[in-house]
């Protein structure tokens, strides 16, 4: 847990409690106090960590721990990281925030709206660490800087995001992060973004250096910079990164793949396709879409049957809902730094076994559908 109190004065008839470890080298700790298992550190003129990850800075307040707070002095005003917000429209910290031990949400105070800022004075020097086990919930919050501006030369003097274990975020946004400075997700990074806003802010919006795609989700958001790019992949990844639904949006370049073997899937994805950079790298972006195929007979749908979608490269299977429904993701084309290969258009057919009861002729899939049942087929 974080708190701020700029109007604690150093030197207040506080005891030390707790180990810590100077960060900018030996500092005076004016004032410390141990309540039941929290850990409040008041620094002057130096920065200190605990060694479980707590932070402060001069006139700055840092809590550890999972007591509560309402016993401390009334000047305290609690200010938690997202996955504990306690019910506070809005909070500012200037000090790091770091998470070294997973901490439950708070899911009753998630229902209310939450902010957390960061008061930042240049890029990078206040950040959102996430330890290889710790776990972080954002929930119906935001996370920005406490003077939300980007500069013409595209500065946001934002805060950095750095995470190794696993964040978990719904419904929220982060807002002016400095972006090329930022690993969203590192090597042993995981977590889920979902119906998540990265927006402006400078070099990228969602940075992920050498990730394993298997340990992530990421679905209904939009990564928007005001800097080069919507989406940076850095190194190879363990296995392909999958994005779904999600909007990218960058100035030089919507998704930009760097140094390596990565690979990325975007399925029904809103980006420009003439902005996909390869620089040092022999990865790929496989670009699908979801194909919505209608089966009727006699004018009445067909629950069941089993629907193929296949081209010269490509085949794929679904079977059909109550509703005569299947949806079939299908590959339009793969990217990779030597040009595009094409991998529609797709024959449709509805099979039964070897028989062939349906079939439609070579059909383009280059766009999400915009109604159910794009593509039908009707058994005779």
């Amino acid at each position: 847990m974080c708190a701020y109190a700029n109007d604690i004065a150093v030197g207040e008839n506080i005891t030390f409690g707790g180990r810590w470890r100077s960060v900018l080298g030996a500092g005076k700790c004016h004032a410390v106090d141990r309540l039941k298992d929290i850990v409040v550190f008041v620094a002057a003129n130096r920065c200190m960590m605990r060694r479980d990850g707590a932070v402060a800075r001069e006139s700055q307040l840092t809590v550890a721990g999972t007591a509560d707070l309402e016993s401390t002095a009334e000047r305290v005003e609690r200010c938690a990281p997202p996955n504990v917000f306690t019910g506070f429209k809005r909070k500012t910290c200037g000090a790091q925030v770091v998470v070294d031990e997973p901490v439950q949400p708070a899911c009753e105070c998630a229902k209310q709206p939450e902010t957390l800022e960061f008061n930042t004075n240049v890029c990078g020097d206040a950040s959102l660490s996430i330890g290889p086990d710790a776990r972080l919930d954002v929930i119906n919050s935001e996370i920005a800087t406490t003077h939300r501006t980007i500069s013409a030369g595209v500065c946001t003097r934002g805060y950095t995001v750095f995470c190794y274990g696993t964040l978990v975020a719904r419904d929220s946004s982060f807002l002016y992060i400095s972006g090329n400075r930022s690993e969203f997700f590192g090597r042993t990074g995981s977590g889920v973004l979902d119906k998540v806003i990265i927006s402006r802010s400078d070099g990228a919006s969602l940075r992920l250096v050498a990730v394993d795609g298997s340990r992530l989700s990421i679905r209904n958001s939009s990564f928007i910079t005001g800097g080069k790019y919507g989406l940076y992949l850095l190194r190879r990844t363990k296995t392909p990164v999958r994005i779904e639904d999600t909007t990218l949006l960058g100035a030089a370049a919507d998704v930009f793949m760097s140094s390596g073997t990565a690979e990325l899937v975007l399925v029904d994805c809103t980006f420009r396709k003439n902005k996909v950079s390869f620089v040092n790298s022999d990865g790929s972006v496989r670009i699908k879409w979801r194909a919505h195929v209608k089966v009727e007979k006699e004018g009445r749908p067909v629950a069941g049957a089993a629907v193929v979608a296949e081209s010269e490269d490509e085949k794929v299977t679904a079977t059909t809902d109550e509703d005569g429904l299947a949806v079939l993701e299908v590959t339009e084309q793969i990217l990779t730094a030597r040009g595009a290969r094409m991998i529609t258009p797709h024959v449709f057919r509805v099979i039964d076994g070897a028989a062939i009861l349906a079939e439609s002729e070579p059909v383009a899939i280059t766009r999400k559908a915009e109604i159910a049942g794009e593509v039908r087929l009707t058994i005779e």
